[in-house]
Formats: structure tokens, sequence, C-alpha cells
């Protein structure tokens, strides 16, 4: 998995600005102020939309251990060229 920065809770998201813009929409009014309406955080917004998945998902199965998503050497097993060692 990636490394965290320590004393930091949250990560960062890549995701495009179309995406980032259908997903705001989702954002629930936290209060109204003298400048403005005020909406829940991204960080907030997507703490909800997962649990919401979570309780109502019958596609996937979650694996045991969280997943990265780049491949890494597994390196319990040998590399392709130690096996050619003649």
């Amino acid at each position: 998995m990636a490394r965290r920065k320590k004393d930091n809770p949250n990560t960062t998201i890549s995701i495009s600005w179309k995406d980032k813009e259908e997903f705001r929409k989702y954002a629930k009014l936290v209060k109204q102020t003298k400048t403005g309406d005020r909406y829940e955080s991204d960080a907030v917004l997507f703490r909800r939309l997962l649990k919401f998945w979570i309780e109502n998902n019958t596609i996937y199965s979650p694996h045991s251990e969280p997943r990265s998503t780049y491949p890494s050497l597994n390196k319990s097993q040998p590399s392709s060229d130690s096996s050619e060692s003649n």
C-alpha cells in the first residue's frame, strides 16, 4: 500500500473535473452563512457515498485486505531472472 504521511489521516484521490462536478451534485447543505450556502466537504460526501455503497452493494465482494492500485514486486517469489542461473 501507499505510504502515509505522519499525522495526516487523509489522502488525495485524483478524479476528472467532469466526475468531480457530478460528485458535488450530491453534497448536502451544511448551513447558510452571510456569504452564501456551505455544503459538506468532499471527504464527508465521499464517506457518505461509500457507506451507502457498502450497505447496498450486491455486485462486488470486498477483499480481506485493501488492494494497491499499482503492482509491486512480491519479495517471496523469485524473479524471472533468478530461475535461469545456469
